[in-house]
């Protein structure tokens, strides 16, 4: 499972970098999907805002995966998508929405797994003389903080496949059989993978599992309808999405089987022990 932590954060920096190129072609910022807040639909310069938010994502995940000034950029990115997406892009909406809407406002919650995950990525890139970066917080918090943020997520997307189970089943390729049953049984894996990341005894083995599922939709599901649909948008958000998704849980189960993890910089080597981890 310790082989997961490089891979896992490579896999999460080339999602927010795709996410980032993405926005010179959407000309908008569409992480995290926010819809147009009100105020701004007629903002001048929404173009050059996609392109300077695509330039600084794009930058952030090539810090990430070069580990140059890694920990910030992913402290800065989680940070600013959590701004720019969930408070000033979907809160204005859920507002007025009731408690029902709230709840299933699906796309505003990815918001806070780009956040969490961001944090667990951060936390993973400890190393001596870190600035430090958000207050006192301790690499335990981050990843506590990161749990939370993904364990939220799985349980109300899970939950949301019984909820829309007409709708879920068209997302599915057609070469893809049993529709309805591999909508219910993805629904019953994410809240099973999500209240298995909030105990230490089954932590390690949601997250690689919910990490697998999520890549194996990367591959069999995304990937084919945004191919089929190269314009649309929405489904290479799918492919972006589910990529990252996929990246934070390998990199957060590399990181719950990890007794002693070395990091290595050119002024310090590094040892973080299991205190790091979410008792």
């Amino acid at each position: 499972m310790l082989k997961l932590v490089t891979p896992g954060r490579t896999i999460f920096a080339l999602g927010i970098i795709a996410l980032g190129i993405l926005q010179f072609f959407a000309k908008d910022f569409v992480v995290a999907r926010p819809p147009l807040p009100q105020w701004a639909a007629n903002i001048p310069g929404k173009i050059i805002w996609a392109y300077i938010s695509g330039l600084i994502l794009i930058f952030a995940g090539l810090a990430i995966a070069l580990r140059i000034k890694a920990k910030g950029a992913a402290l800065f990115v989680g940070i600013f998508i959590l701004i720019f997406s969930f408070f000033l892009g979907h809160l204005p909406d859920m507002i007025g929405l009731d408690l029902e809407g709230i709840l299933w406002s699906i796309n505003a919650y990815k918001s806070f797994v780009f956040f969490g995950g961001a944090l667990i990525v951060a936390a993973s890139l400890s190393r001596k003389n870190d600035l430090p970066l958000l207050g006192t917080l301790s690499n335990q918090r981050l990843i506590t903080i990161g749990i939370v943020c993904l364990s939220f997520f799985l349980i109300v997307c899970g939950a949301a496949h019984f909820k829309f189970h007409q709708f879920v089943p068209m997302l599915i390729p057609d070469y893809i059989p049993e529709h309805v049953f591999w909508t219910y049984f993805a629904g019953v894996a994410l809240m099973a993978g999500g209240v298995g990341l909030i105990f230490k005894q089954t932590r390690r083995v949601a997250a690689a599992l919910s990490g697998l599922m999520i890549f194996l939709w990367f591959v069999l599901l995304h990937l084919p309808r945004a191919f089929a649909t190269p314009n649309v948008y929405d489904e290479w958000m799918g492919v972006c999405e589910s990529l990252t998704f996929s990246g934070i849980l390998f990199l957060l189960a590399g990181l719950d089987s990890n007794k002693k993890v070395f990091h290595k910089n050119d002024n310090a080597v590094v040892m973080t022990t299991n205190s790091m981890l979410v008792e």
